[in-house]
């Protein structure tokens, strides 16, 4: 039996959004126990009782937009503080959640510690499944020095073994492929990657070799991986309007985004599974971001991570 925690506040379209989600996921997966922390709304109507989920009420909701501050950590009766908890309590299996990016590497770190000292958590998107490609990070880190970025490799190239075939080949990305390009902590990060004995570094990558080519870990700061993101998002939503009556072209795209892509993206680097979705995410991307981490519930991604970070450091 899978246990999913599902934090249910963190979305921009509210707690139905993720009721109806959780709803879903049960007709569709018999071995999956779903958990809703959720706050009570006077007009929430909640789902019918079912042998496989729970709902538990919380008096607390960690807003969007709320600044990361140490009163954050004192906020134990939140939705997003319980699901996390359920994780080292060993009542889930994996925490799904829409929530404040901040927030959630924030308790993270805090409520189920990181896999390696200074090794920083971060989060990876992939960027299509077959054959697996990933981004990382995603906005977990902004401020990102040399030592960061080759945590990122690391950690991407781990998540490749753990969940693929593929062997991992990594590439960091630049503004060009000469030795030249780049900034001081890049070229930096270059030097290192180019010594670690186990990642497999190809050098450089630019901008086109996030959707092509051999490179199947591309590493960058936060930052620079969530503006790359959400540009890819913007633009593939904005030319889906564009064709939307051509025949055939836009039922194509609408096809690429929801089955060569997991919605959301998986937080890697602490002592637990955790996917994190996107802010607005519908239904269907809800029920994708859901499906993400019973996925990588069942392949006990953190562990599998962990021990392969462990083999490195013998």
């Amino acid at each position: 039996m899978i246990r999913v925690a599902l934090d249910a506040m963190g979305g921009d379209l509210g707690p139905r959004i993720a009721l109806d989600g959780a709803v879903e996921i049960l007709s569709r997966h018999h071995d999956v126990f779903i958990t809703v922390y959720y706050s009570p709304y006077s007009d929430l109507e909640l789902p019918a009782p079912h042998e496989r989920l729970s709902l538990i009420s919380c008096s607390d909701v960690i807003d969007g937009d709320e600044e990361i501050v140490l009163s954050l950590f004192r906020r134990r009766n939140s939705t997003l503080y319980q699901s996390l908890k359920a994780l080292t309590d060993k009542s889930s299996d994996v925490v799904v959640t829409l929530g404040n990016t901040g927030a959630i590497v924030a308790l993270a770190r805090h409520i189920l510690g990181v896999l390696r000292p200074k090794l920083y958590p971060a989060l990876i998107r992939e960027l299509h499944s077959n054959p697996l490609r990933c981004l990382v990070d995603l906005g977990a880190n902004v401020h990102c020095p040399a030592s960061m970025l080759v945590g990122f490799a690391e950690l991407g190239a781990a998540y490749i073994e753990a969940l693929s075939q593929e062997s991992p080949k990594v590439g960091l990305l630049n503004v060009g492929v000469e030795s030249s390009k780049g900034s001081a902590v890049i070229r930096e990060a270059d030097r290192l990657l180019a010594e670690n004995a186990w990642l497999s570094y190809k050098g450089y990558a630019e901008g086109t070799e996030l959707f092509e080519g051999d490179k199947n870990v591309i590493v960058c700061d936060g930052m620079v991986g969530n503006a790359v993101l959400k540009a890819s998002e913007g633009l593939l939503s904005f030319m889906m309007r564009k064709f939307k009556d051509a025949n055939g072209v836009s039922s194509l795209f609408e096809t690429f985004y929801q089955t060569e892509r997991r919605h959301g993206a998986c937080l890697v680097g602490v002592r637990g599974n955790l996917v994190k979705g996107h802010g607005r995410s519908d239904l269907p991307a809800m029920v994708g971001a859901i499906e993400y981490g019973i996925d990588i519930a069942r392949a006990d991604l953190y562990s599998a991570i962990e021990a392969r970070l462990c083999n490195e450091a013998v």
